[in-house]
Order: C-alpha cells, then structure tokens, then sequence
C-alpha cells in the first residue's frame, strides 16, 4: 500500500497512531470568530495567507475533493473531518506555533446571516461580485485559488445580496437532546446546518473543493464543536458512540480505518487525547439547570439574560454580533424557562427533569479497547503534499521542489449548477412533481397527534439506513415550497399580526436538488428530516416561543 508523504508528515505533526493514547501536553484552544482580539485575527490572517501561499488550501480542496464520495452521507463524516481539521490545523501551526482554529458559531446568525460580521470585510468578506462572483474584500480578497483551476474565490449568497433563514440554534439543541446515537446524529446535522451553510454561500462553498474557502473551516470547526457538546451531553452514552454503515453499506465501528488516513476512528474520539491536540473555548463542562414544574407550566414568561450578555429587546438580541456566549448556553436557559412542560419532553427531552447536572472529563467512560479494520487501498489519494516552512523537517525523506502537485482527474461541479441566487424567495426548485413532503408530513402529523396526551414522549429522530439509497430518479423530481414563514392555519400564532412572539422563528432554507445529487443523500430521508424541523418551527411558533436570535428574519420579507 502506497501512503501519500502528505500522511507521513501530518502525521508525524500531530503525533497520531494506534498507539498513542496519551494527554495532550498543549491544546490549541479555539474561539468564536467574532471573539478573537483584532491582535489575534490578524496572526491568524497572516497564517492563512502563507498557507495560501505554499499552496496548502489547494492542497486541502484537493483531499477533501479526492474523498468526496467516502466520507458523506455515512457516519465517517464526523470523525474524518474532525481528522481533517487537525490537519490543517497543524500545519498552521508550523507557519505560527499559536494558530488555532477559529470557528464560526453560525445558528447565531440563523435569521439573517448575511447580516453576520463574519461576512463582513473585517472577517470573511462578503457576497461574490461580477460575472465571476468574485470575492472582492475580507480574508482571501484576490486570492488566486489553484484547484482545480486557477481561479477567484467564488462566492453566490442563496438569496441575491441576502441569504435566506437557516437552522436556528434552537432546532439544532433540540437535535443534540434528541439523538442517542451517531446514526442518529450524523443525518440530522448533516441534512440540516451542515447542507444549509454550504448552500448559503455558494460559490466554492458548494463544491466538492469547498475547503478553498476559509468559511468552510470556519463551519467544519463548529460541527465538530457540536458533535463535542453532543458527546458530553451524557457522556456515559454519546462520547463513545460509533455505529452506523459506510457509504457501501460496512458497518462502522470505532476500530474502522479513517479513508486515506488510515487512522481508527477511535483515535478522533477524545479532543485532548490521542493526538486530537485542541479544544473549544467557553466549553468545559455541561450544566442542566432548570426551575420548577409549576413555573414551567405557567403562561408565558421573559427570560433575563445572563449579566455577561446584552440586554433582551422584545425578547430578542438587538444584535447578535455582540452576543459573545456560545448560542447553545443561552437558548438552553431560554428554553427552559418559557416551554411548558410537554414541548421539552417532545423537542428536549435532555431538558425536560427537574435535575441539575455537571458532566467534566471525569464523567467520560474509559476508552473502549477494539480491534482496528484495514482500509481499502483505492481510499488513499496519491498526491504530494505542499512545502512545510522548516529545513529541519524532512517530507517522508523527499525534495519537494516548486510544483506543488500534479492535478488529478476529478469530476468538478458546474457552480451554476447548485447556485441558489437565482431561486425565487419563495420557493425552490419548484416543478410538474407532487408535493414531496406530504406522506412524510402526514405520518408525522399522526404520529404528533397519537403523543398529544403523551408528554413524556420525545419525537424520535429517524436513524440513517444504510439500504435506502439514492435514488436518480427520485432526485431529479425533488422539490420543496418554501416560504421564509409558515404561517398555516392560524397566522395568530405565528406572531405577525402581533399576537405572538414579536418575531416568529423563520422557516430553514432546505437543501436543493443539486446538493443532494451532489452528496447522492437518500430522497425520502431529506423529506422526512426536513418535514421534522418545519413542524419544530410551526409548534415553537405555536407556543408563543420567542427566539433571542430571531430579530433578523423580518428583514428579508415584506411583512413588518
């Protein structure tokens, strides 16, 4: 088996094998963009540049290009792009030994994230300009991308200058305290605010090259985020959790090798151990506080704000930008303290006792023992890695010289193809097809309507099933209406008419045809997770619930 010098070397950066099971003596600690030090965003924008300039994010597009089809739409997802983070990661860190990660907490921004100062010139930059969609202040304003072609950073926002709702950071706790295993996690951030941010941006975001965008990282470094969070949520249960079935229907286990790495997915398992060198800032333990049953069936009540946090307006953050909490911690105490009690056990079940809990490290279950699966051959990419900036380190014993690498044959997405811009805002790919959500909205509904006496049952999240495939066919009828907000039967609920909440949580913009063709996501399970979180958006309106972070959504419709 041939092993890549780009292995050898990252490997030898982060120190990774089978048989290291040590304590990270350093972590790099990574932060929410918007709370670096203007010091601090400004070395870290110089790190990227030199690896722009050495020629590691094309290096970076081209890996993630090469592995596409292996490590999407299965349970490999989580822990190969964890796997891949550290990567990039150490090799930042060989240009500025203090680089770390930044990550972009995006359900902060969810009802109007072009609104985000992340997209603003001082960070990212913004939407794309010209015949080009060309990227033309922030970050990697006139970077030259190399892969797979020489190239401006593209970028096309799904909604002209404006990018249409997404998941909110409401949903995506929900999902945390709903999945009880990584089959169920998996799908359910993955169809939803992993598809929604690729989609958002457009561009080379939506490509198969994705990571020449700096925003990518940014979102990769969040999901792995919440995939930690998720693991400490109950530690006893999640933190080890590995099940589910590869892109071939293998079932996955943590001993099954990483595509190209090679690594066993138990080595990703535990930040701070066994290589994976980082942590999360403003994550070390997780706490469940809640008030009583009493209060919590009462009628509607205003959260305060924690005294670190900007004044509520409304019930809402006047600016979202200069909320500098993590969004989970604040919409958990939100939730807490304004749901009735049957809303937390259908939609936060995690939420739902009268109990305070604390999980630390000390809480995280022994590491499991397994028996490490070899990898195929035909997993492992054949490219040279880029120069790292140090003579004293030797790339697998070779001289690399100025060609960085020779440009392999890869199916390459047409961008206008998966382009969302020119969608009408209030529908997407709308076609002859049937409506494709109705069977799945239906048994839901009855399902919803057999637990309305029910409060302790929690809505299940459907797991991902190895034996319901793409469908082409399937794909090439999909369709979905949309409308930033669901208003249903009874608008009184759903606060425009100032009866509800001031300002209703939007609808999530869904995934489109293209992306799912694309990632080859199985049809009916699109519908069904997406039929899901409309429904959480129809009853959390429903029950008056006022999102801290929904202010912005009004702006992208003509309703005041």
């Amino acid at each position: 088996m041939k092993l890549t010098t780009a292995f050898v070397a990252l490997a030898a950066l982060a120190g990774i094998g089978a048989e290291a099971q040590s304590v990270c003596t350093t972590n790099a600690a990574r932060k929410e963009i918007r709370s670096m030090t203007p010091a601090e965003w400004s070395r870290t924008a110089n790190t990227l540049k030199s690896m722009q300039d050495y020629g590691w994010f094309q290096w970076f597009a081209y890996l993630h290009a090469s592995n596409f089809n292996v490590i999407h739409n299965c349970e490999i997802f989580f822990p190969w792009h964890r796997r891949f983070l550290l990567d990039f990661e150490s090799v930042g860190r060989r240009f500025d030994s203090s680089f770390a990660l930044p990550y972009w907490d995006e359900v902060r921004d969810y009802a109007n994230p072009a609104a985000s100062a992340v997209l603003s010139p001082a960070y990212l930059g913004g939407n794309g300009a010209g015949s080009n969609q060309c990227v033309s202040n922030g970050l990697q304003s006139g970077w030259a991308m190399t892969y797979p072609r020489s190239h401006c950073l593209h970028r096309q926002f799904n909604n002209g200058n404006t990018i249409k709702p997404m998941y909110s950071p409401e949903y995506m706790q929900s999902i945390l305290s709903r999945s009880t295993d990584m089959a169920q996690l998996r799908p359910a951030i993955e169809y939803s605010l992993h598809g929604a941010v690729h989609l958002a941006l457009g561009g080379d975001m939506i490509q198969t090259y994705s990571p020449n965008d700096f925003a990518f990282w940014l979102h990769h470094a969040n999901i792995d985020r919440l995939w930690f969070v998720w693991q400490m949520q109950n530690p006893n249960q999640n933190f080890w959790s590995m099940n589910g079935a590869d892109t071939k229907g293998n079932p996955i286990t943590l001993g099954t090798a990483l595509p190209y790495y090679g690594d066993a997915i138990i080595n990703t398992m535990y930040p701070s151990r066994n290589g994976m060198c980082f942590s999360y800032e403003n994550y070390s333990t997780v706490t469940r506080t809640k008030r009583s049953l009493s209060t919590r069936n009462g009628q509607k009540c205003i959260p305060r704000p924690a005294p670190s946090l900007p004044d509520l307006v409304n019930g809402v953050f006047d600016d979202v930008n200069a909320v500098l909490e993590d969004s989970e911690s604040v919409v958990k105490d939100t939730i807490v303290n304004t749901l009735p009690e049957h809303m937390l056990n259908k939609w936060f079940p995690t939420l739902a006792d009268n109990s305070t809990t604390t999980y630390t490290a000390a809480d995280i279950p022994e590491q499991p023992v397994v028996a490490e699966k070899p990898i195929e051959d035909n997993l492992y990419s054949e490219m040279s890695a880029p120069y790292l900036p140090s003579e004293s380190f030797d790339i697998a014993g070779e001289n690399i010289g100025s060609s960085y690498y020779s440009e392999p044959e890869v199916d390459v997405t047409d961008a206008t193809e998966y382009s969302g811009s020119t969608v009408d805002v209030s529908t997407v790919y709308t076609s002859s097809a049937p409506a494709p959500t109705s069977d799945v909205e239906s048994s839901m509904e009855s399902e919803t309507a057999s637990e309305s006496d029910d409060y302790s049952a929690a809505i299940a999240i459907p797991s991902h099933d190895a034996q319901d495939t793409y469908d082409a066919s399937e794909a090439a009828d999909y369709s979905e209406d949309y409308q930033i907000f669901d208003l249903g039967s009874n608008p009184d609920t759903n606060g425009l008419d100032g009866q509800g909440p001031a300002y209703p949580m939007p609808v999530p913009f869904p995934l489109t045809r293209g992306f799912i063709e694309m990632h080859k996501y199985s049809i009916r399970e699109i519908k069904e997770h997406y039929a899901m979180a409309k429904l959480f958006v129809s009853e959390m309106n429903g029950a008056n619930f006022q999102s801290p972070y929904a202010k912005g959504a009004k702006n992208l419709t003509n309703v005041n």
